[in-house]
């Protein structure tokens, strides 16, 4: 067989495989590790290459080889370049599902891992922050101006708010290690021995090293190549987790099979005198097992370090979130994090864990869509979404004192009071750069009561990552959806308090405890029904569709020109949100489009996040359509009250009858689905103007809430308060295909 054969049939055709199948997640950063590794990879080893063969350590036969550059045959310098592409894939989609490409321990106490600050300047000294003063809420709290360094004077109308030191217990996630390291010292000094003995009989005769003279000569080369490196980078910090160590079990050993195959059929050969003699199977000397042993772990131990690097960037606030776009500034950007890593946020390394499950728990579309993005932007999208999570949860079961009476008047006051504190926390978060503003937003959520630790977490997790990132607007809209929900009026109480269990309270609150809205409709007309249901027209419907969906579709937007896509103003490295207020006006703000200029790419941007409201608002009406049954059972009815026929339609979807036949739900349902479907219609196109690696898990994660709409036609609209269940391999299966084709 010959060589070039070798690399056909064997090596090609797997990274063709795993480029294929990581090809909807293939980002400029893989790109350039992948390039920068298999550069590095050619440089280390060709003088090397060529020393051994010039020393006879192996040689090809004349007819199994195209030609040489040097000694080096091309399809060696070939192999050179592919080896890093196939571990560096295959490395990748091994690790694909962890959030976090390290592993943690928060419990730490030792003081080369921890670190308790009572600095709260996230780079430099620290410095005042000013913000524009109104009274308005949104007045654009996220337009802050830091001034020291780079900023002038407050201008006219700006007050100037001083920053505060406060004390934080952070990470160090790559901390140094010596000890590892110096196991590779070791056999680096090996090595030289080994090479002593090959080259001048050193030590032979004295310490019986090996007692084999010349044919320590390969394995001795090996380690004295390779082991500085591993060690240096060892010494770095750099790891496997476990996901990464079964990558380099399966890589190394199919590198060492195709090894095998390629001397037994003699496209290239290992000389025995230089060679120690040993096979590990027949056709694989031990020098070619321990070499493909330890190149595979050095690509795959660089790989994960880069992988690292790029997370750091997402998790420090001192760092830019998207990388330069020119590899060498690139590179340089991660060599200088790699030897000053910044310490992480405990609270944020562990929020992202309670966020995952948090998500696990109560949103099985997006775990499932989730694993279609790259790891970067799931950071954000996890802070993001957990944080809708949580106050989405808070306002539909708002937590209450335990002295307070459970009733309507007090559950009303109590969301009034969340979203009020929501609302203020997100002017606090946007208003100081974290972790300036952890203070004044416990303090906000200190008066939510029995707040438990996950909630708080999500909280500091969203602080943490998404100001930055994402401007203010979409999450003050999501609020006004909130606002939407706390008008409607409860068709049961919640029982008669906490002393109750869950079960006992939901009996009484289904059989004996009075309904309020059931005793306002009887002490009045029922056509006075619509003042307690706010949605009333379609546009009502699409209204609310847009502030609680189509802003966090919007969200997805600015997050993935954040993340991806590097501002073309560096000063805006730090805050990309910097480059997104320039225009975000235009879509958040109408009365202000008149102050803000145009540039053709501004307004591709503002049409696709216009357009992805248009796809949010339709993921939405899905949702409605599912949950028409159960959301009445509380008394909210989302479909639009000029839907129905008559008042007695509305009053069997609010109370439907336990004998008799349920309510006529398709006739609410399909139609909502058929409006569903033209938004998504209407509104697919923009997902190709978005960054490349942003395009598969946006449609996968659409496919797969629309999976619930296929459900729902499937059972002819009819819809009952458990929903629609949807199996999570024919979520998985559609958000699949749309990943990968579109």
């Amino acid at each position: 067989m010959l060589y070039r054969q070798v690399l056909l049939y064997f090596l090609i055709p797997p990274i063709l495989v795993f480029g294929a199948l990581y090809r909807p997640l293939l980002g400029r950063r893989d790109v350039i590790k992948i390039l920068w590794l298999a550069f590095m990879a050619t440089l280390w080893t060709t003088p090397w290459d060529n020393w051994i063969i010039s020393q006879a350590g192996w040689d090809y036969p004349p007819d199994s080889i195209l030609g040489r550059l040097w000694l080096v045959p091309f399809e060696e310098h070939a192999f050179f370049i592919l080896q890093p592409i196939f571990l560096i894939l295959l490395h990748a989609i091994c690790t694909h599902h962890r959030l976090l490409p390290f592993d943690f321990d928060s419990s730490s106490k030792s003081p080369a891992l921890i670190r308790s600050s009572s600095r709260s300047s996230i780079s430099g000294p620290s410095s005042p922050l000013r913000t524009i003063s109104s009274p308005s809420l949104k007045s654009s709290p996220s337009r802050q101006i830091l001034e020291g360094d780079y900023f002038g004077s407050p201008a006219k109308g700006e007050t100037v708010v001083e920053r505060r030191s406060l004390p934080r217990r952070s990470l160090q996630t790559l901390p140094r290690r010596p000890m590892p390291s110096l196991l590779w010292l070791g056999l680096f000094i090996f090595g030289l021995n080994l090479v002593g003995e090959a080259h001048f009989g050193l030590l032979e005769n004295h310490l019986g090293l090996l007692g084999v003279g010349r044919r320590a000569f390969y394995l001795g080369w090996i380690l004295v190549w390779i082991s500085p490196v591993i060690g240096f980078l060892t010494w770095l910090g750099a790891r496997l987790t476990q996901s990464a160590w079964i990558s380099w079990i399966i890589g190394s050993g199919f590198l060492c099979v195709v090894d095998t195959i390629g001397i037994r059929s003699g496209a290239w050969s290992i000389s025995l005198e230089t060679s120690v003699g040993f096979e590990v199977v027949r056709g694989l000397p031990l020098e070619e097992f321990v070499f493909f042993l330890l190149t595979s772990y050095l690509v795959i131990l660089s790989s994960s370090l880069i992988t690292h690097l790029h997370t750091l960037l997402i998790l420090s606030p001192s760092l830019p979130p998207c990388p330069p776009l020119n590899p060498i500034s690139h590179i340089t950007l991660l060599a200088s994090v790699a030897l000053r890593a910044p310490h992480i946020d405990i609270n944020v390394l562990n929020g992202l864990r309670n966020a995952e499950e948090t998500l696990k728990r109560g949103s099985k579309s997006f775990s499932v869509a989730k694993l279609a993005f790259s790891r970067e932007m799931r950071i954000g999208l996890v802070a993001m979404y957990s944080w809708c999570r949580v106050t989405d949860n808070l306002i539909d079961d708002p937590i209450i004192s335990d002295t307070a009476r459970h009733s309507e008047d007090t559950l009303h006051r109590a969301r009034i009071h969340i979203l009020e504190s929501l609302r203020k926390h997100l002017e606090a978060t946007y208003t100081a750069p974290y972790p300036n503003s952890i203070s004044t937003c416990d303090g906000i959520l200190d008066t939510l009561p029995n707040l438990t630790q996950a909630n708080r977490s999500a909280f500091r997790l969203f602080s943490a990552i998404i100001p930055r990132l994402v401007p203010i607007d979409p999450f003050l809209e999501l609020c006004d959806g909130y606002e939407t929900d706390t008008r409607f009026v409860p068709v049961t109480d919640l029982g008669p308090g906490p002393s109750v269990s869950a079960g006992e309270a939901q009996v009484v609150a289904s059989s004996t405890a009075p309904s309020p809205l059931k005793a306002k409709l009887a002490s009045q007309d029922v056509a006075h029904l619509e003042r307690y249901l706010p949605i009333k027209t379609t546009k009502d419907l699409l209204g609310y569709a847009d502030d609680v969906a189509g802003s966090i579709a919007a969200a997805i937007c600015y997050l993935s020109w954040s993340i991806l896509d590097t501002p073309a103003n560096p000063a805006h490295s730090l805050t990309p949100i910097s480059a997104h207020l320039a225009w975000s006006d235009r879509i958040h703000r109408p009365l202000m489009r008149a102050k803000t200029g145009n540039s053709p790419e501004h307004d591709e941007r503002v049409w696709v996040v216009e357009k992805s409201r248009e796809m949010g608002r339709a993921l939405q009406l899905v949702n409605i359509a599912r949950d028409i049954a159960k959301d009445a059972v509380i008394g909210r009815v989302y479909v639009p009250l000029s839907s129905f026929a008559s008042a007695s339609d509305l009053l069997d979807v609010l109370f439907p009858r336990r004998t008799g036949p349920s309510p006529k739900y398709a006739a609410y349902s399909m139609p909502l689905l058929h409006m569903a479907d033209q938004l998504r219609a209407s509104s697919e196109g923009a997902i190709n103007k978005l960054p490349r690696t942003a395009r598969g898990g946006t449609r996968a994660m659409a496919a797969s809430y629309f999976e619930i709409g296929t459900a729902i036609r499937a059972q002819d609209g009819h819809v009952d308060e458990r929903g629609v269940k949807v199996s999570k391999w024919k979520r998985a299966g559609q958000a699949a295909r749309a990943m990968w084709l579109g």
